[in-house]
């Protein structure tokens, strides 16, 4: 059964003409979709970036401009990207008003370079800049966002991409490659983002936004695809709170990655539709179908039925068409290789490690979040060492949703309330619905001080997180 959050206000997405995209920097692939940012440093193996936090007028809706929170005037900021072993360093300047923090969700990256803050970790200041240097492991698709009051900068616009390059004979033959960066946001009638509440429903469930974006614009996106020709997709979520579910039409979609990357044959397979919970990302090969010259990929969402009650409906995200000229397919093969990817070995039927129990209260009006009965700052000790392998059991007390995000490791999904799944490869992030518990095994092979949330944004800064130390 499908599970959407209602929308208050929701406009149709409608096509808007295919736009260039600039010329990739030297060294990268050309990933299509958003501005890729300049790598200011020649030498080979080392990539440098300069992003400033500010605020900026973009126009959301069209002939309407809202106040951003942007890096270097864009939302979602620029793409940054880089080849697995790269020496990355990232210039951020806070021009902001408030202090903030640049997490770069997804990245098994050394831990005081995470983003977070706590202990000796702490924010940039207005005014400051502080460099990120970091050395990326994996390759795959990630995404970066503030740790501060995430809640309130990631709905104003504070996020962006992260793609990590594959070796050349790794990655997939397309005939394009798109990012598509998915989010809602919550706009008043003059365009303004809406105040944010600090009781009531939007802390409980987390604020659903009225008002879907791709890569940044409530207008649906037009790819020009040639019958025969095949692209890879690379889908993020970074709603505050929204779980998307998607479809496609008119389309021959093969998952073929997900959070930690692309995926060995054995676990490529063919969908239709697609959960993808707040902070997942999923990597996609699609066609056009047999037979098909246009298709599309819709969001599934809540509407008003006009009598009351609410109704499923479809609302354009993506569309398909017939480019002008004649084109011809370049034979791509798509992804093809057979990557190794370690699962740590661990099954149902293993004694679990360590409960993860999510929890709340009403603390004389205000919601208060919890996990395993404490409320962030205060949490439970929890130490793991190098390479240990734990199975976790992540159980939901309550009966909203919540998206569990490791910070530093990956995991593999191994069931749900006592039942076997197939939830191929190794993830960051799961969802737990209300009531409900899901077995995971996570290899904690990075050392440090490491966040573990729920990341719907409003949960978590209601208390709703918690550390994991891993010793070295």
């Amino acid at each position: 059964m499908r599970r959407f959050l209602p929308l208050l206000l929701l406009p149709l997405l409608t096509a808007c003409p295919s736009e260039p995209t600039p010329e990739a920097p030297a060294g990268f692939p050309t990933v299509e979709g958003l501005v890729p940012l300049e790598d200011l440093d020649p030498t080979d193996g080392v990539v440098e970036y300069e992003m400033q936090m500010e605020k900026e007028d973009l126009e959301l809706l069209e002939g309407q401009s809202t106040r951003m929170w942007t890096f270097n005037k864009l939302s979602p900021g620029p793409l940054l990207q880089a080849n697995v072993g790269d020496r990355v360093k990232v210039h951020v300047t806070n021009q902001l008003d408030e202090p903030t923090t640049v997490h770069w969700h997804g990245l098994r990256i050394a831990a005081e370079m995470d983003g977070v803050v706590m202990g000796s970790l702490v924010a940039i200041q207005p005014g400051e800049t502080f460099t990120y240097e970091f050395t990326p492991p994996e390759a795959g698709t990630f995404w970066y966002h503030p740790h501060v009051r995430s809640n309130v900068q990631v709905e104003a616009g504070l996020y962006g991409a992260f793609v990590v390059h594959e070796a050349p004979e790794m990655r997939p033959e397309v005939d394009a490659d798109r990012m598509f960066v998915l989010d809602d946001v919550r706009l008043d009638s003059d365009g303004s983002i809406a105040d944010h509440a600090t009781a009531g429903m939007d802390i409980m469930h987390g604020r659903a936004g009225n008002v879907l974006l791709v890569n940044g614009s409530s207008d649906a996106p037009r790819v020009d695809m040639v019958p025969g020709s095949v692209e890879r997709w690379r889908l993020v979520n970074t709603a505050n709170a929204r779980t998307l579910q998607l479809e496609f039409r008119g389309l021959e979609v093969r998952e073929i990655g997900a959070d930690a990357g692309l995926w060995p044959q054995a676990w490529v397979r063919t969908i239709d539709e697609l959960e993808l919970p707040v902070g997942a990302r999923a990597e996609l090969e699609v066609r056009l179908a047999d037979g098909e010259t246009q298709g599309e990929m819709n969001f599934v969402v809540l509407v008003s039925d006009g009598n009351g009650g609410v109704t499923d409906d479809a609302i354009q995200g993506v569309r398909v068409r017939p480019p002008g000229g004649e084109l011809t397919p370049i034979g791509a093969a798509g992804h093809t290789a057979d990557p190794t990817m370690r699962v740590p070995d661990r099954t149902m039927d293993d004694t679990v490690n360590q409960v993860v129990e999510f929890s709340g209260y009403n603390d004389n009006g205000d919601i208060v979040f919890t996990m395993n009965g404490r409320s962030w700052p205060d949490y439970d000790d929890w130490t793991v060492d190098r390479d240990e392998i734990q199975v976790i059991d992540i159980t939901n007390d309550l009966g909203m949703e919540h998206p569990f995000h490791l910070h530093g490791q990956w995991f593999s999904v191994l069931g749900i309330d006592g039942d076997p799944v197939e939830q191929p490869g190794l993830r960051d992030t799961v969802l737990v619905r209300g009531f409900e518990t899901v077995r995971i095994a996570a290899s904690f092979e990075n050392p440090g001080d490491w966040m573990v949330h729920c990341h719907i944004l409003e949960h978590a800064e209601a208390g709703m997180m918690a550390m994991v130390t891993v010793r070295d």
